[in-house]
Formats: C-alpha cells, structure tokens, sequence
C-alpha cells in the first residue's frame, strides 16, 4: 500500500510523464500535418477537398440571375449571348421592360447595368448546347473551374510564400474559404471563377519572368490579364499584386520595374476604352457605380466599403449580411469594422516590418478591395482577389507564431493578443468556414423561391397581374423567367404599385385610379427609417437588404420630379406629392380599364405569410393598408 508522502511524489510524477508523453504525440502530429502540407501531391489533393465541399450545388438548379440567363442562352447565338448576356439595364432595353414590368414604374430611363464578359459566356454557351435541361452537369462544370482555381492557388503560395507547410496551409485556407461558396453554387456567377484562375496565371507568369528571366513570361503575363479582364471587370484586381510585386519583390532597378507594368497597363486601357465605347458599364444605378463615370460617387463608396470587405475576409462573415443593419447600426458597425482591422494590422506589424512577401500579400489585398467597393452589396463572392492575399498573409502569420521565427516580438504584450488572435483566426477559417460552406452551399433560397412564385395566379392566367407591394424590387427582374423555368406562363404584363419594405395605403379614387401612399414614400435610402419610427425599427432586419433592390434601378443621385407622368400600356403614373428630402411621397395611379375587369388579377405580400395573397380592392372612396414587415 502506498503512502500519503509517496502518493504526493508518485502522482505529480506520472502526470507529469503522462503530459510529456501526450505533448511528444502532438508534435508528431504536428510534424505530420506539416509534411502534408508541404508534399507535392498535396496540392492535388485540395482539388478533391474542393469538390467534395462544393458537391452539394450539384442539385441546386436554377436560381437569380440563372433564370435569366437561361431564357437569353436558349434563343440566341453564341454572339448576341457574348453582348447581351450580362446586361440587365440601358437605355436601349428599359423602355420595353418598364412595359412589360421587368422593371418598375419608378426606373431611370437612362439606366445602364451592363457587362461584358465573353469568356464566362462561352462556358454557359457550351453549357446549353451541350445539356441544356440538366442543370446537374451546368453546376458540376463550375465545380471543376473552382477545383482548378484552388490547385493554381497553391501554385501561387508556393511561388510567392515558399515551398513550404506554410504554403500549403494558405492553400488549404484558400480551398476552405466559405466566402468562395456563392461564386460556386450561382451559375451566373462562373465569371468570379474565370477571372480569378486567369488572374493568378498572370501573376505566376509575370514572377517567372521578373525572377527567372522566362522571357516568354512577358508576353503570356499581359495576355492572361487580358483574358481574366473578358471573363470579368474584377480581373483589373491583378494590377494590385503587379503594383505589389513590382514595389516588393522585384529585384530590378526602379526603372525596369515600372517599364515591366507598361504591358499590363496597356491592357488595362485598351479594354477599358473598347468597353467604354461599347456601351457597356453601370450608370444610375444605386447597385452599382462605375469609377470611370463617377469617380466622386466611387469614392465615397470605397470609404465605406473597404473595412467591411476587409472585415468579412478576416472574421469569415459576408460582408453581404452589411445590407441587413439599419443606419443607426452602422454607426457603429463600420468603427468597429475599422478597429478590428487595426488591431490585426497592429498584430501583423513585426511581420510586414521583416517579410518582404508578407508586404506584397498585404499590399496587394489591401489594393484588391477597390474593384468590389464599386457594388452597393458586397457580396463575399466577390473577395476571391482580396482573400488571395489575405490568407496567403493569414497562413505566415500562423506559420511564425508555430515555428517561432525570428520576426516573433518577445513581448508579453504582443504575445498574448497575438496567441488569441491566431486561435480565433484558426477556429474561424479551419473549422467554422468549411462547416459553414458544406452546411448552406447547396441550400435553396426560400425568399428567393416565393417572391418569384405568383402562387394564387394557378388558375386566372391574367393578362395583367397587379402586385400592390413587393417586398424586394430588385427580384421583379427575375419573375417572368422563373415561372417559365416552372413550365408556367408569364403574365404579359406585370405591375407593381410600391415596394413593400414599409407599409403602404391604397385609396380608391374612382373606377379605373388609385391613390397609392407608402410609408415614407418610394426609393428610401438603404437602411434608413424615416421621421420618429426610425427610433422605433430593430437595429437588423432583412426588409433594409431588400431597399438596396429598389435603387437598382435609380440612383438617389437621380430623384423624380412632383407631376411626373410614367405612362405604360394600360396604366400611367403620376407623381402628386413630395417627400420634404425629394422623393415621390404619393402617387396616382389610372388604368385603362375598370379596376375589377377580369383581365387584371391583383396581389399583395403578406408579410406574415411570407407570400403573395389576392387583393380586395377598396370601395370607392375607401382606404386600404397593406402592413408591412414592421406591422404588429
């Protein structure tokens, strides 16, 4: 029997053995993972890991943007495809699709939402030609792009970060990044894919021709810049990680390095005046905001955007989910979007003071955020440039502080935030981003499917449906094409009255006109509550996202006038009152025919049902409120 003096000495000693035999496992480990992560297989074997985690997209079919391409893709040419494809608004267009209700009533005349992309239409062309009903093959072609950006992902970090386990992790936080998951599981979105592998290639050729005088490099570098430029405008975010190379790692002199640039640049402006002249480009829009037409309203966007791409990238949330806050929220949002940034920027210093690659990673991903600051809502899918050096800067931050490398400061007052930092940041992209990409990459959009399904139309089949408030008005583009993808007709004309993100007041004027009054009246700023019920709304709420649809199709910058007449087939609008900051506060509204002809079928959004229901008409004389997502 052992004592009590024994068991004091025996007990702390086997523990102590037990740890020690414990900690001896986990290096082991640690030293395996690390020569995993720096075999040469293993970049083959995150193409595997990409396509498991996106598998799931594989049933999704077709949805937003898709449906629209699809009834464009199956009655056109591969050419008028390459120049219509990506156009939503212009001038040209908006005319007949004010008629026909695609967009509303409210829509700037001069509106331009247009893009070119020819390489991205290409692989949808080949899409419907080859399985035009199959929308399984159209996903899993989108599947196999992602598969091989991820392996040319770790082409770069090897490139630019070492041959390595450090590149390696980069890679593995790349292929695992939850913000990629749109950019996979939304067909229309391939372009993000495109632009960025041919990005990357550039970038790859352009290094091999600085660094190992690869003169063939010269020519290939500008050539792939221009095709990631045709796949998409977010391919001008490779000039970021040129102006990076050409001021960190390139070892020339000054003058070589900016010559170097020249090729690049030249591609830039060719394909910028050839787009320009074109037509194509965003104008009027509160969506979108081309810097080459409002450089000052550019401006002031990137201001607002950066930390918050910069915030989504480091903390793994969308930046998208930015849209749902109301104002008084972002108030205080966008500090603590900006502080965060600093703090980590405080933490990474004695890395940027030491690594000149860490300088360029940084550089270049700091460069990255301009192109995405140009949209309204910034999607994650639009962070593949900006998280290439992010978690390339993410993985040699890991790296140091697990090899315990010389820019380490010894600093308890470094340390400890540094060591809670690179926990959370693992936890965040190694566990929470890959859970969350297999968890909701496949999963339908429930808004999306009712918003677009005019259930109670199943029998009438009027020529005219009348939608008296829609909850987002920038998903009325997609109605048509969607009940056609259902094998349902589309009513010839649509029309909706006012958006629904508040309630909204109908007034029955006489047999044929109806006096229509929102809360707050039409095009309200994103986020905004208007007067004392600004005090009263949730600080988040989905009903503030869906205001950004409705400025996609006028600028704030772009008021409406008081007596403003619309006139569409069937129906004129006219605008009889103000709101006191310039917006159409009420609106009168006259329909060619008796308001119950049989031809016309009214509806509504009922917010609690989250559905559209049939609407009673008021008795003449008569008010009407349609409650909105606030109503009690």
């Amino acid at each position: 029997m052992i004592s009590i003096d024994r068991w004091r000495v025996f007990f702390p000693l086997r523990l102590k053995r037990a740890l020690k035999r414990q900690g001896a496992q986990a290096l082991n480990a640690l030293d395996a993972l690390r020569r995993l992560l720096a075999a040469e297989h293993f970049p083959f074997l995150l193409t595997v890991l990409a396509v498991v985690l996106t598998a799931s997209t594989l049933g999704r079919g077709w949805v937003g943007d898709d449906v629209i391409h699809r009834s464009t893709l199956l009655s056109s040419t591969l050419g008028q495809a390459m120049r219509s494809l990506f156009t939503f608004l212009s001038p040209e267009r908006n005319p007949a699709l004010m008629d026909a209700g695609t967009a509303p009533w409210w829509t700037l005349p001069e509106v331009r939402i247009s893009f070119f992309r020819p390489l991205a239409v290409l692989t949808h062309w080949l899409d419907y030609r080859l399985w035009p009903d199959v929308p399984l093959l159209m996903h899993a072609q989108s599947i196999l792009w992602y598969a091989v950006v991820c392996l040319v992902a770790a082409r770069f970090y090897r490139r630019f970060v070492g041959h390595s386990w450090i590149a390696g992790l980069a890679a593995l936080l790349f292929t695992v990044d939850s913000a990629h998951v749109n950019a996979v599981a939304s067909l229309s979105s391939r372009n993000v894919l495109l632009t960025g592998l041919f990005g990357m290639l550039a970038l790859l050729a352009h290094d091999r021709w600085r660094r190992e005088r690869w003169k063939a490099g010269a020519l290939w570098g500008p050539f792939l810049l221009a095709l990631a430029l045709l796949s998409a405008e977010a391919g001008v975010a490779v000039g970021a990680y040129l102006a990076a190379y050409a001021l960190f790692l390139d070892r020339g002199p000054w003058r070589q390095r900016v010559v170097s640039l020249l090729p690049y640049l030249a591609v830039v402006v060719l394909w910028r005046v050839f787009y320009q002249s074109m037509g194509y480009g965003a104008w009027g829009s509160g969506f979108y905001v081309d810097p080459g037409q409002e450089p000052l309203r550019f401006a002031r966007l990137m201001l607002e955007r950066v930390p918050l791409l910069l915030l989504g990238q480091w903390a793994g949330a969308d930046p998208g989910l930015y849209t749902a806050l109301s104002v008084r929220t972002d108030v205080v949002f966008w500090p603590f979007a900006f502080l965060f940034l600093l703090a980590v920027g405080v933490v990474l210093w004695p890395l940027l003071r030491r690594d000149r690659q860490a300088c360029f990673l940084a550089l270049g991903m700091l460069l990255a955020t301009v192109p995405p600051s140009a949209i309204r809502i910034p999607s994650g899918r639009l962070l593949i440039f900006v998280g290439l050096g992010a978690l390339g800067l993410m993985a040699q931050f890991f790296g140091g502080m697990l090899d315990r490398m010389a820019w380490l400061p010894a600093h308890r007052l470094w340390r400890v935030p540094a060591w809670i930092l690179c926990a959370a940041l693992l936890w965040i992209h190694l566990v929470v981003s890959p859970v969350s990409m297999t968890a909701t990459v496949g999963v339908q959009d429930p808004f999306f499917e009712n918003i677009v399904d005019l259930e109670p139309l199943s029998e009438a089949r009027p020529e005219v449906v009348v939608i008296v408030n829609i909850p987002s008005p920038g998903h009325i583009i997609y109605i048509p094409d969607a009940r056609r993808v259902e094998g349902e007709e589309a009513p010839a004309h649509l029309r909706v009255l006012s958006p629904g993100c508040f309630g909204v007041e109908v007034t029955r004027v006489d047999t044929t006109t109806l006096l229509v009054r929102p809360d707050h009246g039409y095009l309200i700023p994103p986020g905004e509550g208007i007067g004392e019920s600004a005090d009263d709304l949730p600080p988040a709420h989905l009903a503030y996202a869906y205001q950004y649809g409705d400025s996609f199709f006028r600028s704030h910058e772009f008021p409406m006038t008081l007596g403003e007449r619309v006139e569409l087939t069937g129906m004129t609008v006219t605008v009889t009152r103000m709101t006191d900051d310039g917006r159409p506060a009420e609106v009168l509204v006259s329909f060619s025919r008796p308001l119950e002809d049989p031809s016309i079928q009214w509806l509504y959004w009922d917010w609690q049902r989250q559905a559209y229901a049939l609407f009673d008409l008021p008795a003449m004389g008569q008010t009407v409120r349609v409650g909105g997502p606030f109503d009690e």
